[in-house]
């Protein structure tokens, strides 16, 4: 890899449920094989970028079952939080050790929250776009990558849709405006998909866990296995991405899952 290139993984949405499987999927063995993925395969990387959704049963074993596999990387970290991230302690103690943006080489890698306390859709504050317009505008020799909890764009999938960004209009409509955004990565779909607008790429990642089957009108489980995000920001705004699959048995998704 070139050394102007900074190569990054985004993984999210381990919905880590302890003692049991989760919608049919044991989630701390999912979650390990993606770590053991990332490590054996990804050992250039320079940060670990986590996706929000990280313990599913608030139980202490599954906390620290998060926390003991993180550490198994020695590579600055960033955490968004997604809307089941409900313990403000435990994201807290994440955060007082990590760091939520950083500037890299040409790049800025930029977290924008998402979460909405007591809600499963996300909500970009107005102050929340307003510190990134400005950001963007005191770094204009600068590239952006924007990584977030919810997505900006439609899924096909009626159930999932109702769980977006809920301003995501506006939040689309002003991050249109700035020339050195280039790429938006979120998690929460379970599901990898790809979308332009206005020259910026949004792209979602698979998650550790179960995977949602896309374009379906009720609440559906996928087979393919876990995955995760390798990303490559180079020179002139230029990136890769890449969707990495792991191999392994990890359970059998509910044929007929209830929403949770």
């Amino acid at each position: 890899m070139n050394k102007n290139e900074i190569k990054l993984i985004f993984l999210s949405d381990m919905h880590l449920f302890s003692n049991e499987p989760f919608l049919g999927i044991h989630t701390f063995d999912s979650f390990r094989a993606v770590v053991d993925d990332i490590i054996q395969n990804q050992s250039d990387a320079s940060f670990l970028i986590l996706g929000g959704d990280f313990v599913q049963d608030q139980s202490e074993n599954s906390y620290l079952f998060f926390k003991s596999q993180i550490a198994r990387f020695d590579i600055p970290k960033l955490f968004t939080r997604g809307n089941h991230d409900i313990s403000d302690d435990f994201f807290e103690s994440l955060s007082q050790s990590c760091n939520f943006h950083i500037l890299k080489n040409d790049w800025v890698i930029y977290n924008l929250h998402t979460y909405s306390k007591g809600n499963i859709y996300g909500e970009i504050k107005d102050a929340e776009i307003e510190n990134l317009l400005q950001e963007a505008s005191d770094k204009k020799d600068k590239f952006f990558l924007l990584f977030m909890h919810h997505n900006l764009f439609l899924t096909g999938s009626p159930w999932l849709d109702i769980h977006i960004t809920k301003n995501r209009s506006l939040i689309l409509k002003k991050i249109s405006t700035l020339r050195n955004i280039r790429l938006v990565i979120n998690g929460h779909i379970h599901q990898e998909t790809i979308n332009t607008y206005n020259d910026i790429s949004f792209i979602s990642s698979p998650s550790t866990s179960f995977q949602f089957t896309s374009n379906e009108k009720k609440f559906k489980l996928d087979s393919i296995n876990p995955g995760y995000l390798v990303v490559t920001l180079k020179e002139e705004g230029e990136w890769h991405v890449s969707c990495q699959r792991v191999d392994g048995e990890f359970g059998t998704p509910e044929a007929n899952p209830k929403t949770y």
